[in-house]
């Protein structure tokens, strides 16, 4: 059967609050009296649109380390602000001594208090914000190799064999995943969804900010142009499943997709703790779109892990991304690749899809159109 997998963000809707959450979670476990205390007269329960950009400037160095970390095949906001916030932690725990740094590192169990007992330590240090862009820039390009040189960076940089905080599910990423969802989500859909008390009152939600890339009912409109033609539509994003549904039912997107072929980072993380050894399965794996277009049977996790190598390729199968990660998932599978200008770089984006040979490239998602009806 013919079919038309998504990503969302940058596809259908603006990544923009995504990625001011993501400053918001950085920058607000560095400075919180609640985590590392650098800044703990920053007043987060009162910040406004002007502020968060300014914050957003400041940790992603302009944007330039969202563009690098994109450029490298990184694609989720949870991974891309904790690497940021590890080269930062990894700075501050320079200044320590061997052995309260082994001791921050093999922390059992690690907590908000473990941050903040460390935070006492180094209050009086200052940030250097470009950090991040000088890691990413000599990072190998992929999510696993990524990973890697985080690791090793910390190895290197620490004196220590103890690198387990710096990868993905350890206790200091559950923590930066938390805080960043407790900020989109807000306080009270947060308690619902994730069923954890969330750390603070005053965080309503940034969720219910979300811009849509093209005029809605346009959106809806291809969409069931799309399925009557016989296409199957399916939805592969780095989002959590209810940032998802939420604004899709809000948008009237959702009507036109079987939430079963609907696979979010949600999904992703459930894969990798039912197989941990077969992490990373987040984008460039192209994992969620495999499972997105086969239903997400759980009993089938396994196989679409493992047997990824151009699946697609006897099939009439259309990847629409906007980035190299979502690229690189349509060349695994042997899918057709469709790129479009809508993600973080806009139109700057085409050169680098060029570059790797995307298949197609559109102004915006109305723009298949052309391609596929």
């Amino acid at each position: 059967m013919k079919a038309v997998l998504f990503d969302v963000d940058g596809v259908f809707l603006s990544e923009e609050r995504c990625f001011d959450v993501s400053a918001l979670t950085v920058y607000e476990m560095l400075m919180s009296q609640h985590f590392l205390k650098l800044m703990p007269s920053v007043k987060f329960n009162t910040i406004n649109d002007s502020e968060i950009n300014l914050i957003r400037q400041v940790v992603f160095e302009q944007d330039q380390i969202l563009n690098a970390m994109k450029s490298r095949g990184l694609n989720s906001n949870w991974d891309m602000l904790f690497i940021v916030l590890s080269i930062h932690l990894i700075d501050l725990l320079k200044t320590l001594s061997a052995e309260d740094r082994e001791a921050f590192l093999t922390a059992h169990p690690f907590t908000d208090v473990t941050l903040q007992e460390v935070g006492d330590l180094v209050s009086k240090q200052q940030v250097d914000f470009i950090k991040p862009l000088h890691f990413i820039e000599n990072a190998e390009s992929g999510k696993t190799q990524i990973y890697r040189d985080l690791r090793n960076y910390a190895a290197e940089q620490l004196d220590t064999e103890h690198t387990e905080l710096f990868e993905i599910r350890s206790p200091l990423w559950e923590i930066s995943q938390e805080v960043f969802q407790e900020w989109y989500l807000g306080h009270r859909l947060y308690r619902k969804v994730e069923e954890k008390t969330p750390r603070s009152d005053f965080k309503t939600g940034y969720i219910y900010q979300e811009e849509e890339l093209a005029d809605a009912k346009e959106i809806q409109g291809l969409l069931k142009d799309l399925e009557e033609a016989g296409y199957k539509l399916a939805v592969a994003t780095g989002r959590p499943r209810t940032e998802t549904l939420v604004p899709f039912e809000d948008k009237g997107f959702l009507k036109y997709f079987d939430e079963s072929h609907i696979v979010s980072a949600s999904e992703v993380l459930k894969a990798e703790e039912q197989f941990p050894e077969l992490k990373p399965l987040g984008k460039p794996n192209p994992f969620c779109y495999i499972a997105a277009y086969n239903g997400n049977q759980l009993d089938q996790y396994q196989n679409y892990a493992q047997q990824q190598d151009q699946v697609f390729r006897d099939e009439e199968i259309y990847i629409v991304g906007d980035s190299l990660a979502d690229l690189f998932s349509a060349e695994t599978t042997g899918a057709t690749f469709i790129g479009t200008l809508t993600g973080l770089k806009g139109k700057a984006a085409q050169s680098e899809l060029e570059a790797h040979h995307a298949d197609c490239i559109v102004d915006n998602v109305l723009d298949i159109r052309k391609i596929l009806l």
